[in-house]
C-alpha cells in the first residue's frame, strides 16, 4: 500500500474542503452584512443567524487549515518504512467480530474524514478517539475489545502499513 499516495489524497480532500468552506464563509458573511439582514422588528433574527453561521464556518475553515498544515508537515521518509506497531500515520486494516473490514489512517487531526483510495473507503481516526487510543501501540494480528455505545466490539488488526 503506497502511503505517500494516500497522504496526497488526504491533502487533496482537505484542500477541496477548505476551498468549498471558504466560499461558504464568503457567502455567509455577505448575507450577514447585506442590507436585507437588518432586523425589521425585535423578533427578526435573520441577521443574527447569518452572523452565527459565518462565524461557525470561519472557525471550521481555521480547523481545516490547521489539519492541512499538520498533514503537509509529514515527512515522506517516515511513510516508506513499514510500521511494526500502530502509531500516527499508520494505515490499518481492521476486521470486527462480524467480519466487516474497515481501513483506518491514524492521524493527528481531521478525525472522521473519509475518502476513497484504491477502491477502499479510508477513515481518519485520531489518538484522542476511543478507537484511535485503543489502536496505539498494537501490532498486526492483535485482537482487542472496545466498549462503544453500550456495545462490546471485538477487532482484529489484519494489516498494518
Amino acid at each position: 500500500m503506497n502511503k505517500l499516495l494516500i497522504l496526497e489524497q488526504i491533502l487533496e480532500v482537505l484542500r477541496c474542503d477548505l476551498v468549498a468552506l471558504q466560499a461558504a464563509v464568503k457567502i455567509a458573511h455577505e448575507s450577514a452584512t447585506h442590507g436585507e439582514s437588518v432586523a425589521e422588528n425585535k423578533y427578526d433574527t435573520r441577521g443574527l443567524e447569518a452572523v452565527y453561521l459565518a462565524h461557525g464556518q470561519a472557525k471550521r475553515a481555521q480547523e481545516i487549515e490547521i489539519a492541512l498544515r499538520l498533514y503537509e508537515a509529514i515527512s515522506p521518509q517516515t511513510l516508506v518504512h513499514p510500521f511494526n506497531q500502530v502509531g500516527v500515520s499508520s494505515l490499518v486494516q481492521l476486521d470486527d467480530q462480524d467480519g466487516v473490514t474497515r481501513w483506518l489512517w491514524l492521524g493527528e487531526d481531521a478525525g472522521g474524514l473519509k475518502f476513497t483510495f484504491d477502491h477502499r473507503e479510508i477513515t481518519i481516526v485520531t489518538p484522542q478517539s476511543p478507537l484511535g487510543a485503543a489502536l496505539m501501540g498494537r501490532k498486526q494480528d492483535d485482537v482487542f475489545e472496545l466498549h462503544v455505545a453500550n456495545n462490546q466490539m471485538e477487532y482484529e488488526i489484519m494489516s498494518l502499513y
